[in-house]
């Protein structure tokens, strides 16, 4: 896949102010066509734009010019007879509904950025008060939010590792900072006979729990609830996936110090991370580098970056399966 440099878009100051413009206010559509119900509505059928009206509260008038952008960017369908239909990139944009809403904490840190960076603070911290993890624990519905996010882009990174990355056989896998328990489920699913823990901070354990259980493979995990800089439970094999970027090197060895002491000697730890590339590129690594900068103190590495910090924590780099569209996985066994 892919991605057209931002630059590319700044040879002339039309292509500029389009492209700015254009995504500016088609994510502003997106968010509304999903909270107001009208993708919901699509998605079961089509519709006119009267009864879409009559099932968001949306002004029949307003809503015409609204859907009118809607399907010149070829996100919803004009049928016959003036009947709007969804397509395949309707329920995408309903699927990224959760991203879309993380912007309500990315975009006021963005305005921040220049002064924390200058004060030493992350942007988010700037922004929004309070470091982002307990940001997340007095903000239940944004925390829960995230987690929804975090599920999107693991059913993202699941395609790729089961095509590219076959694990090697092990009885139980344990997903550290595993949130909703998306990846967890789906390698239990990929893997029959094997068992799963999902760890992760007790709040968020708890917010797990009904969606475990809700899942045919519910008796074949563990839920534990604690903090990965004081212990993890026993495994033979431990994903950590969109945890490492988040913490700088000292902390993410105290992470991986944790997994080394109780990770069985022929267990493995499969870390799922972006990898930047040597060569700067215009892609989601390098975006997501970005990302991490505003959130938290963390930060995407390059490949070597990513092993010396596995070797530096008792562990060898066995294989990875480098992924150029996204997340890579980094296996490593200790030593």
């Amino acid at each position: 896949m892919t991605t057209r440099a931002i630059g590319q878009h700044f040879d002339t100051a039309d292509d500029a102010f389009n492209w700015a413009n254009g995504n500016a206010i088609g994510l502003i559509l997106i968010r509304l066509a999903n909270e107001s119900g009208i993708v919901a509505r699509l998605l079961s059928g089509p519709a006119s734009v009267a009864e879409l009206a009559r099932a968001s509260g949306l002004p029949t008038d307003k809503l015409g010019r609204i859907v009118d952008f809607l399907v010149a960017h070829e996100l919803v369908e004009a049928g016959e007879g003036g009947l709007l239909q969804a397509t395949p990139r309707t329920a995408m944009m309903h699927e990224a509904a959760s991203y879309i809403r993380t912007l309500d904490l990315t975009f006021p840190m963005g305005l921040e950025m220049l002064p924390a960076l200058r004060s030493g603070k992350t942007p988010f911290e700037a922004a929004h008060g309070q470091p982002v993890f307990s940001y997340f624990a007095s903000h239940p519905e944004q925390a829960a939010n995230f987690g929804r996010f975090m599920g999107w882009m693991t059913r993202r990174i699941e395609r790729f590792i089961f095509a590219e990355h076959p694990f090697h056989p092990f009885g139980t896998v344990a997903d550290i900072g595993g949130s909703g328990g998306d990846l967890l489920l789906a390698v239990l699913g990929h893997y029959p006979g094997t068992r799963g823990v999902l760890f992760d901070l007790p709040e968020v354990a708890e917010r797990a729990r009904p969606a475990i259980a809700a899942s045919p493979l519910a008796d074949r995990v563990e839920i534990v609830g604690g903090s990965f800089f004081d212990a993890v439970p026993a495994a033979d094999l431990y994903l950590l996936k969109q945890i490492l970027h988040d913490w700088h090197d000292d902390e993410c060895r105290r992470i991986l110090g944790r997994i080394r002491a109780v990770i069985a000697p022929e267990g493995r730890v499969a870390v799922i991370d972006h990898l930047l590339s040597d060569v700067p590129a215009p892609n989601e690594s390098l975006s997501t580098d970005i990302a991490m900068m505003l959130w938290d103190t963390g930060r995407e590495r390059k490949r070597h970056e990513m092993e010396a910090l596995l070797v530096s924590s008792g562990f060898r780099v066995d294989r990875v399966t480098a992924n150029p569209a996204g997340h890579s996985v980094v296996e490593a066994v200790p030593v």
